[in-house]
């Protein structure tokens, strides 16, 4: 049976930023709400992502399988499930997961053991884990990890390198990562959902917060609060696409007349006609920047648009994105849709500045 706790008692004390006293949380009854990975355990629940046993247990502190890790991260990317063969000895068809197993061997994801081996029930480390979500979520490159026990010639060096700094994975006491004892249900929850879900991160969740109070300040036509987020010296760009982001780049200084200035400037090309956007600060704000409504989020959330995210990290490759989403409307069949993305990267003091404002929508 499963338990519904209220929000309104130990839920809202211990993440009131993340969820809604409106909503429940949802817990398994071996899962209370002072359990440390409570809130990761019932943020994948409720995406669907995983699953409790018949009992109504979730077995918090069991090890998880290969399957079981592959059939999670498959639900979390929305990897193709329809059963088919994996190309493994030991996975075929009919196997329970073979959907996720084969699509997550064709994304990459993982890779099998020699003479075309899966192990599917063999238990997953640390290190297996970290390498699985490396290859399946995007971070951006880090500086060496200092784990005591870990080794640049260890196959998952540099994956832990990103996801220890991005936040996602943490070490023990004394400086070590284990990076060989077996991953619990509950410990690849918590890695899975600060992946998929960054205000898991407390740094990631105080970044959004500032993402919204920048959306405030853009719907409030006050440049001059945008200006105080901005670095000294590499200015804000704005693109009205996310594919071929040239932009115009505006200074610290020169942000706070954005909505007077007379100037038109070049922004870019329409996509699809190829003509050129000319247009004053002013006009761009209305036709592209805030040309949708959008709100502010209490999670980043699972990207609409992928493409989006991809081609800005091609150009920031060391960003953290904030995206803001309109789906767009039944009447055009959500094609219609447009989002707005603030990029972010931090300084050399180590701090969050914004670099850029990208936006995207649908064009034929």
């Amino acid at each position: 049976m499963k338990t519904i706790v209220s929000l309104i008692a130990a839920a809202i004390l211990m993440f009131s930023a993340f969820l809604t006293p409106a909503k429940a949380i949802v817990l398994f009854d071996d899962v209370y709400a002072d359990h440390p990975f409570a809130f990761e355990i019932a943020y994948l629940y409720e995406e669907g992502i995983i699953n409790g046993y018949p009992d109504g247990t979730f077995r918090p502190d069991n090890p998880v399988t290969r399957a079981h890790a592959v059939a999670m991260i498959g639900r979390a990317l929305n990897l193709d499930d329809t059963a088919r063969s994996t190309g493994f000895r030991d996975v075929p068809a009919k196997y329970p997961f073979s959907g996720y197993i084969a699509s997550a061997v064709e994304k990459e994801i993982i890779i099998g053991f020699p003479n075309n081996y899966f192990r599917p029930e063999w238990t997953v480390t640390r290190a297996q884990t970290v390498t699985m979500l490396d290859r399946a979520f995007y971070f951006p490159e880090a500086k060496d990890n200092t784990f005591k026990d870990m080794r640049k010639k260890h196959f998952a060096f540099d994956a832990v390198s990103r996801l220890a700094e991005f936040g996602v994975v943490r070490g023990y006491p004394g400086n070590t990562f284990r990076p060989d004892i077996p991953v619990t249900r509950a410990q690849f929850a918590a890695f899975l959902a600060r992946a998929l879900e960054p205000a898991f991160i407390p740094e990631k969740q105080k970044l959004l917060s500032t993402a919204n109070k920048i959306l405030a300040e853009l719907q409030a036509e006050d440049f001059a609060d945008v200006a105080t987020y901005v670095g000294s010296s590499d200015g804000l760009t704005f693109c009205p696409y996310s594919g071929g982001c040239e932009g115009v780049t505006f200074s610290k200084a020169q942000l706070t007349s954005f909505m007077s200035s007379p100037d038109s400037y070049m922004w870019g090309y329409q996509d699809g006609s190829g003509f050129e956007i000319n247009l004053t600060p002013a006009e761009y704000y209305d036709d592209y920047l805030m040309n949708a409504t959008y709100t502010k989020k209490e999670r980043y959330g699972r990207t609409s648009q992928p493409m989006t995210q991809e081609f800005i990290h091609q150009l920031y490759p060391d960003a953290m994105i904030v995206e803001y989403y309109y789906p767009g409307t039944e009447q055009y069949s959500q094609m219609d849709w447009q989002s707005l993305n603030m990029v972010f990267e931090k300084n050399s003091s180590g701090n969050w500045v914004l670099i850029a404002i990208i936006n995207d929508r649908w064009t034929i």
